[in-house]
C-alpha cells in the first residue's frame, strides 16, 4: 500500500494525493491481503505448532481405509 502511494506521490505533480489512488489501491488489497494472510497461516501451522496437513491427511484417509473395511466385514459377517 505505501509503495503505490510513494509511486503515486512521486510521478505526479498534483496536489490531491490520495484522492483517487484509494479506489485502485482497494482491489489490489482485496488480492494481496487474502494471498499473503493464508501463506502466513501455512507457515505459521507448519513451523510454529509443526502441524504437517499432509500427515493429517495420510491420517484421514487410513481411518477411511479402515472403515470401509470394517463396513465391507460387517456386511459379509
Amino acid at each position: 500500500m505505501y509503495a503505490f502511494q510513494l509511486v503515486n506521490a512521486l510521478y505526479k505533480n498534483s496536489l490531491k494525493v490520495d484522492e483517487i489512488e484509494i479506489y485502485w489501491l482497494i482491489p489490489i488489497m482485496m488480492v494481496v491481503v487474502p494471498i499473503v494472510y493464508l501463506i502466513r497461516i501455512k507457515l505459521f501451522d507448519k513451523l510454529v505448532l509443526g502441524i504437517d496437513l499432509k500427515k493429517i491427511e495420510a491420517e484421514l484417509e487410513e481411518y477411511e481405509r479402515k472403515e470401509k473395511e470394517v463396513s465391507e466385514s460387517d456386511k459379509l459377517k
